[in-house]
């Protein structure tokens, strides 16, 4: 899970700054008191310059004498600690976000749809009030411009303090170890097989765990378990199952697809891997998951036999292909 700090919703709401002061610290407080949200609770460089109030920015109201206490704690987070999003930030082909009709492509409500649209979990943290009053859920957030749109996209929100808290807290913890991502993607995906042999596979187990990787491969798996869940057991496929091919399975982006002919025939070997139902038979899995970080790949078996009810995924790791 990631939390995103939507900088769109402080809009000069606050006609008391001590009053924005007082959210702020309960904000530090809880961010202090929980590991997650110093790992993985993502902010706009520039936050500081949003308004407060009409003529008065976030940077210019602490540096008054009596706030410098919480000048020095949140400034450490918005100009050094961070998570910041401009350092991880998805790459979309059509890149251009609204919430009611106000552009958040380059905000942390754009980032968190864009997390949402490749279904990765996200949820915003937003401060109330405003021309734009953010206190509502989920917030319906259209992809592509007002004469050509692409779909729109429903990004969960908070905007109290207690409300965030019991998020933590009901959130699972992210994994830590490629056995964690597997067994929580277990957990996730009923649909799809995940075998021991991911996280044994000497490929990976040698590699360090990266949460970048791990937050693409959950992604992934949320595809092709939607995938799994929209096909019938004759192997027929239904609307929302056609739309994930047609999405992510075709063109020159598609997030799945088959190595060349080239390489099915040059890394045949290396390309087979123990099958999950029968371990000492070996399934020729060439179709693969593409996670850019690192070049890493998730290579399943594709396509499904007609009477499978689950999808077999057989190896995450570094690509093999290369050279």
């Amino acid at each position: 899970m990631r939390w995103y700090l939507n900088d769109a919703s402080l809009q000069a709401q606050f006609a008391e700054p001590s009053d924005f002061v007082v959210a702020l610290r309960r904000l530090l407080e809880l961010r202090q008191r929980y590991d997650v949200l110093r790992s993985a609770f993502y902010v706009m460089r520039g936050f500081s310059d949003r308004n407060v109030r009409a003529g008065l920015s976030l940077v210019q109201l602490l540096r008054q004498p009596q706030h410098r206490e919480t000048q020095a704690l949140t400034l450490r987070w918005l100009d050094r600690a961070g998570p910041f999003v401009d350092d991880d930030r998805l790459l979309e082909a059509d890149d251009y976000f609204e919430f009611d009709t106000q552009d958040v492509t380059d905000s942390g409500l754009g980032e968190a749809t864009r997390r949402v649209k490749s279904r990765e979990l996200a949820t915003t943290f937003s401060f109330p009030g405003g021309e734009r009053d953010f206190a509502q859920t989920p917030l319906a957030v259209d992809h592509g411009l007002p004469e050509d749109r692409l779909g729109q996209y429903e990004v969960p929100n908070l905007w109290s303090i207690e409300g965030l808290s019991e998020a933590v807290n009901d959130a699972a913890p992210p994994p830590s170890s490629w056995r964690e991502l597997v067994e929580a993607a277990r957990a996730r995906f009923p649909r799809l097989w995940l075998p021991d042999e991911i996280y044994l596979n000497d490929s990976l187990a040698r590699e360090a765990f990266d949460s970048v990787v791990s937050d693409r491969t959950l992604a992934l798996l949320a595809l092709l378990n939607e995938y799994m869940g929209a096909r019938r057991p004759d192997g027929s496929e239904e609307p929302a199952a056609q739309k994930i091919i047609s999405d992510h399975f075709t063109g020159d982006r598609a997030a799945f697809s088959g190595e060349s002919a080239t390489n099915r025939k040059k890394f045949k070997e290396q390309l087979s891997f123990p099958d999950p139902a029968v371990p000492d038979n070996r399934l020729f899995a060439h179709w693969h998951g593409k996670i850019s970080h690192r070049f890493f790949r998730l290579h399943f078996e594709w396509p499904v036999p007609p009477g499978a009810d689950r999808l077999k995924i057989v190896y995450l790791g570094p690509k093999i292909t290369k050279g």
